[in-house]
């Protein structure tokens, strides 16, 4: 196999004739090009899932048991301190989840609908230690919230809360702002607003606890916990984030396996561009080709070397992409390159979205690119081997 390299290596290096120059540059252009934007582009939908996911984990609870009825706190309080001491569990806190709607001062007419979200104890994306201990109804909302509707920390505002079934009355919260939270998800830092359990329980009655929030150890591997949980306590309904937005990844996931699919195709199409380069290669090193048969190397070698010219070819080119593709996607997470205005993150759920390479992709497709531009060098070099020594010395 040392010979067959080495003299793929002279085909390659020694003079060629200018058409085989610029037709192995264009190849080896093409195929790094393909390349490096199929790194880039795993690298972001990647990236785009893991931003989601991991918006998710902080802004929500990796589980949570519903009540099938509204609970007493103290009842609710009693769970969480039997759920906290499962393994793995690391917090268990009562919640309470209401749809309101906040007025807007801008425009009295169209207030925006929120989502409340109370718990005991301030949630960490927050930033707040403890509730404050004044009699007012503390709230801390996100931060597009604050700049849609013009709070500040320090302003009240006021939350008009849906009348149960059957009743007519609306209640209204006039709610003090107290913090702004920034978790960089469109739907929570647009929508949310949270606020202490006890005091909201305290201004309505009529509610009751809807549940109890869940962090583990580790948020993927969540199953296993509510495997343990759902064994303990039977008196809750529990759901995971994996499970409650099970539709949104595995639509992501769809999405990327077909731009896989689809760069896959567009790194073949610039493979064929190394079968062109290999075609001009032979017709050059046709006479050499005979000579070499005729000295006594079999078909066979003389093929594997003209193959592996082309590999080397193509080769360079997918290492060279598959390193573009790494280094830009390194410098593009860094500098926040792939960042959208307000309206668009509304769309994609989030303001940026970093670039994640990971070494599995890496490998996989730079396997994959090295099989298109190995399978795309073999006709030609297998063609020219075939050929009869005396036709091919003859063509000099």
């Amino acid at each position: 196999m040392m010979l067959e390299f080495e003299l793929a290596v002279r085909f390659l290096m020694r003079r060629t004739a200018r058409l085989l120059r610029g037709t192995a540059l264009a190849a080896l252009i093409g195929v790094v090009i393909s390349v490096a934007a199929l790194v880039i582009t795993v690298a972001l939908m990647t990236g785009y899932q893991g931003a989601i996911a991991d918006a998710l984990q902080r802004g929500n609870a990796h589980m949570v048991g519903f009540a099938i009825r509204p609970m007493e706190q103290e009842r609710a309080g009693e769970l969480a301190a039997r759920i906290v001491s499962i393994d793995g569990v690391e917090s268990a806190v009562p919640v309470l989840y209401l749809t309101a709607l906040l007025d807007d001062p801008s425009e009295p007419s169209r207030p925006l609908p929120v989502i409340i979200k109370a718990v005991e104890k301030p949630p960490d994306f927050t930033g707040l230690e403890e509730w404050p201990s004044d009699s007012s109804l503390a709230a801390v909302i996100g931060s597009r919230l604050s700049r849609k509707a013009d709070l500040e920390v320090g302003d009240v505002a006021h939350l008009r809360i849906p009348p149960r079934a059957g009743g007519w009355v609306i209640p209204t919260l006039a709610i003090s702002i107290v913090g702004q939270f920034d978790l960089g998800f469109a739907e929570f830092d647009e929508r949310w607003i949270v606020m202490p359990l006890d005091s909201v329980l305290a201004a309505l009655p009529e509610e009751g606890v809807a549940g109890i929030e869940l962090t583990v150890a580790d948020p993927l591997a969540v199953d296993l916990y509510r495997e343990r949980v759902e064994a303990e306590v039977d008196e809750l309904l529990f759901s995971d984030w994996h499970e409650m937005n099970r539709v949104m990844f595995t639509a992501l996931r769809w999405q990327t396996t077909s731009l896989f699919v689809v760069l896959t195709l567009v790194v073949a199409v610039a493979s064929f561009q190394v079968s062109s380069a290999m075609v001009v290669l032979a017709i050059d090193k046709r006479p050499t080709a005979g000579i070499l048969q005729a000295m006594g190397a079999t078909p066979g070698k003389v093929g594997r070397a003209l193959t592996l010219a082309g590999t080397l070819v193509g080769g360079s080119g997918v290492v060279i992409g598959v390193l573009l593709g790494v280094v830009g996607g390194m410098i593009a997470t860094k500098v926040r390159l792939i960042r959208f205005p307000e309206d668009l993150a509304r769309v994609y759920m989030v303001d940026h979205i970093p670039l994640v390479v990971t070494p599995g992709h890496v490998l996989l497709i730079g396997g994959i690119c090295l099989a298109l531009v190995f399978i795309a060098s073999l006709w030609p070099a297998r063609r020219i081997a075939r050929e009869n020594p005396v036709a091919s010395i003859r063509s000099a």
